[in-house]
């Protein structure tokens, strides 16, 4: 009898993919397996390049100055690497679910994190519209899809300051103008793969 996994995550992969990582496990370069060469060596470094350049392609990005990493510690690790990298004054944060709520809290360590915009007062029941964009802000933080709540940001807003985006719930599973954004971050599980691995995407 066939299973099917239902869950928001870890996702479920097709059964050629799940084949293709099992044979290299077994025999990846010269009788050795992928886990066991060395993490510098070429042939495991050209599985991470060509990763990386998949991963590009298949978010349109390829040729328009993207990096593609893969980092430990869960897309949760961005809520507050994002600040650390990117905050110098101030940062606004759209507030549409558990998810962006834990990222603003994470920021907040840094006490310059604002709202400009929030649908907890309806129980996170409608994505904001309508709200500014202040220009002398950092960056602007959203999060594209919220799988506890049942919205998704079906139009994202003309930001007048880079637009970092968690996308961990619907990555790769709908088509849009990435080059919108200055940094994506997606944690693995939900739509490529086991858990503990986040893509992260910057110009």
């Amino acid at each position: 009898m066939k299973k099917h996994n239902f869950s928001a995550g870890p996702c479920v992969l097709p059964k050629s993919v799940i084949e293709k990582a099992s044979e290299a496990l077994i025999n990846f370069d010269d009788g050795l397996s992928l886990i066991e060469i060395s993490h510098r060596s070429k042939p495991f470094v050209d599985v991470m390049e060509k990763a990386r350049a998949l991963a590009l392609e298949l978010l349109g990005l390829e040729g328009k100055g993207y990096k593609a990493l893969f980092l430990q510690g869960g897309a949760s690790t961005q809520f507050l690497m994002v600040a650390l990298n990117l905050l110098e004054k101030r940062a606004g944060y759209l507030n549409t679910g558990t998810w962006s709520k834990k990222a603003i809290k994470e920021a907040q360590i840094f006490d310059d994190i604002y709202e400009v915009a929030s649908s907890e007062s309806a129980g996170y029941n409608y994505i904001p519209k309508g709200y500014d964009i202040p220009e002398e802000y950092d960056y602007f933080h959203c999060t594209s899809n919220n799988t506890i709540f049942g919205t998704q940001m079906k139009h994202f807003p003309e930001s007048p300051i880079p637009m970092v985006c968690d996308m961990s719930s619907d990555i790769f599973s709908r088509q849009l103008d990435f080059s919108k954004f200055d940094l994506i971050y997606a944690g693995a599980q939900k739509n490529m793969g086991p858990a503990g691995t986040t893509l992260v995407v910057v110009k």
